[in-house]
Order: structure tokens, then sequence, then C-alpha cells
């Protein structure tokens, strides 16, 4: 008999000691910083492995460079378990079977760690019955506006854009002017996916492979869209930090995360003097006002090949969740001042540490903003949204003429698209 109980506790022993030696760490792959990374893996150490005697490694990728990365891997195989992406990659790689599905791994749980996401970041992940991610971090666009030249003018905060017509004049006349921006400049399709969103129009429907650009919708969207550069004369380029700080542009809509940071910490001589605001809106037929603006969604994804698929799933469960993701922001924003985190649980953005009255704010317009679905030709058929812009405030088309080229060509990429990967998508969920 004691060689019996012996020869079991022996049985055990290996059994749990070939689990060890076999075990591995999660492989996670950052688009990041230094900094932030460091953050994350200290987060990691001192709460995830404790908890579920996990560990992780990091490693970091640029976002020039991380997408070629994540097609080698999935080319090799050479694979980690985890990796961050942009809004619409995750749809390219899963179609193509690299990235686990977590509507059909994990359908429960994965609605619910989605119940607790703002609900337009969402929309990039979902496409024909798949969830292929869940949103890491958020990008968007809100108002700033420069309160001391306001009050010392009679100005008044636009909350629609007929509203800022009004008073654009008025700037002008004090060599003053309205900015906008997101990326590189005025001229772009996250700018102009406001415009089309408010106006009850879009670039094509979730999951369709025929353009919507040529939609009444979409067409009165894109001609109020150029027209603030051809018919209003806002500027094409602008200076965003500069030109808000010395005051020649005292209302600026643009990105939170590039500008928010700089006013609040870095411009110590503009306190009191400047307030957030939702982007100028459109009223909507029930006499709402519509403050939709882009919405930049960067999201983690779990690979197919991972053979770790439930604690790659534990992690980001974890690391999204309102208590962690308010430990990293809080961190975040104390080591590195001046920039901000734009978490997409609701709950942890509550809580966020900036003015009550910013964040408040900050929260409606991310209420209001909604991402860009994933579609059949990725991001680049808004291309030829940017083509259509071009033609018509620099060579002088006509919007509704340049709008509709651009919808043909949409759909002509999607449909060629959907020839292309029909062995991907008739094997997806029917929905």
């Amino acid at each position: 008999m004691k060689k019996l109980y012996l020869a079991i506790i022996i049985s055990i022993f290996l059994l749990f000691g070939c689990v060890m030696v076999g075990a591995k760490d999660l492989e996670i792959w950052l688009v990041a910083s230094t900094e932030k990374a460091k953050i994350i893996k200290t987060l990691t150490e001192q709460y995830f492995t404790p908890k579920t005697g996990v560990n992780a490694s990091f490693s970091l990728m640029n976002w020039e460079d991380a997408m070629s990365k994540i097609y080698l891997a999935l080319a090799s195989g050479d694979i980690p378990d985890i990796a961050q992406m942009g809004s619409t990659w995750q749809g390219e790689f899963g179609l193509r079977g690299g990235i686990l599905d977590l509507a059909k791994a994990f359908p429960t749980e994965a609605k619910a760690v989605l119940a607790r996401m703002y609900p337009g970041s969402i929309q990039p992940l979902n496409f024909k019955g798949t969830t292929w991610g869940v949103p890491a971090e958020l990008g968007n666009m809100q108002a700033f506006i420069r309160t001391d030249i306001f009050q010392e003018n009679g100005w008044e905060e636009a909350k629609t854009w007929d509203e800022l017509y009004k008073i654009l004049p008025k700037m002008q006349a004090k060599n003053m002017n309205f900015g906008i921006f997101y990326g590189v400049d005025g001229l772009t399709w996250f700018v102009a996916s406001a415009f089309l969103r408010q106006a009850g129009g879009d670039v094509y429907l979730p999951g369709g492979t025929k353009s919507t650009l040529d939609t009444p919708e979409s067409i009165d969207g894109f001609s109020r869209f150029t027209e603030l550069f051809t018919k209003h004369g806002v500027p094409k380029a602008i200076q965003p930090y500069q030109d808000f700080r010395q005051g020649d542009i005292p209302y600026l809509c643009g990105s939170t995360t590039i500008v928010y940071g700089g006013f609040a910490v870095g411009s110590p001589e503009l306190k009191g003097k400047w307030q957030t605001s939702l982007l100028p809106g459109t009223i909507r037929k029930d006499g709402t006002i519509n403050h939709s603006g882009y919405l930049g969604t960067n999201n983690f994804a779990i690979f197919e090949k991972s053979k770790m698929h439930q604690e790659a799933f534990e992690w980001i469960k974890w690391f999204t969740s309102e208590e962690i993701q308010t430990l990293y922001t809080t961190e975040f924003h104390s080591k590195l001042p001046g920039t901000y985190h734009i978490s997409p649980n609701m709950k942890a953005m509550a809580k966020m540490d900036i003015k009550p009255e910013d964040r408040a704010v900050l929260m409606n317009q991310l209420e209001e903003d909604i991402g860009i679905p994933f579609a059949l030709g990725g991001e680049t058929v808004w291309r030829y949204v940017d083509n259509a812009t071009v033609s018509v405030v620099l060579n002088g088309e006509n919007p509704e003429k340049a709008i509709r080229k651009a919808a043909k060509e949409v759909t002509d990429e999607m449909q060629r698209k959907a020839r292309e990967f029909k062995r991907y998508l008739d094997k997806l969920p029917a929905n």
C-alpha cells in the first residue's frame, strides 16, 4: 500500500513537474513607448501574475512597422500570443484565419468585456458576427476654446456648424480663425468622417460591399466638409498647439491626445483662459444635435495559433478592467506628464484625474463618437475620400461629382476584395 501511495505521489510530481517545465510566458507585442511598456509590465507583475500564476513578456513595435511585423509573424508561424493592432488590422488578419474569434471562443465573456467599453469603440471589431479583438486605447476629436478671447469679443461657443459660420467672419475680421485637424491637417478622411456621420451618411455600411458615399446624406455631409475650406475660409493646415497658444486660432477642433496635455500641463500661461467643448454638431430631425466625430481605436487581438488562448484572454480581461485601467491611467499620467491615456472602459474614464468639467466633456464626446467599421479593403478605401477632398478643395471640382466618383471607386475596391476573400467569407458565421 505504501508503495502504491508513493507511486501516486511520484506520478503527480512528474505530471506537475512536466507542466511547469513546459509552461511559457504569455508573449505580448505592444505598440508603445518604453515608459508605457514599463508601466504595463510592472502592473502585470504586481497584480496579474500573483493572481493567476501566469507570467508575461513584452516586446515593443512602432506604428510604422507593426503591421508588416505581424504579417511576417503570421507567415512564418512565429507568433506572439497577443498583439496590439490598428483599428482595422485584426479584421485583415482575422479573415485569413490568423486571429482568434472571441465571439466564438469566449461568447459570454467577450460580450461582457465589450459591454464595459464605449459603444463606438466596438464598431471596428465586429464583422459579420465575428469579434476579433478588444479595445486597448482611444483617440478622438473635440473642441478647445480660448475663453479669454471669446469673452473679450462677446462670442459664444458654437453648438452647431451653422452657429460657427455666424461667428467666423467676426473672427476672420480680427485676423483670427477656426482650425480643425486630425493627423497631418484638416484635409483628411478622419475629419471628413465626422461630417458624413453627422449628416447620417458614411463611406460604407458595416459588413457591406458597397459604398454609401453617393447617398443624399453622404453627399450633403461631404459638401459641408469641403465648404469649410472653399466657402468659409478655414485654413487647410495649422500648427494647432502654437496657433491656439498665440490666439491666432482661438477655436480649435482636433486630436485630444495630441493637444490636451500641451494646454493643461505645458501652457501655464493659459491657465483659466481656455476650455474644452463638444465638436460643433448637426441638428437631427428630432431636434437633438449630433456631435459625432472620428474615434480612433487600437485593440488587443489573440493569435489563432497561440497555445495560450485562455491565459491571453484572461490578461486582456484583466488589463481592460475598471480597476486596472484606472491604475494604468494614473501611473501613465504620473510618469508621463502632459500625455493622456483615453481608456475605452467607461467606468475607468469616469475616474480619469483631470479637471471634472473637462472629463465630463470628454466622456460626452466619446459617447457620441463612432469608430470606423472594418471593411473589405480596410482603411485603403478611405484614400478615395482623401482624393475627392483634394480634387474639390485644391482643384475646384464639384463636391457631388467628386464624391460620386469616390463612391464608385470604393464599391469597385470592396467588391474586388469580396471576390478575393470569398473562400474566407464563406467560413464566417451566418448572421
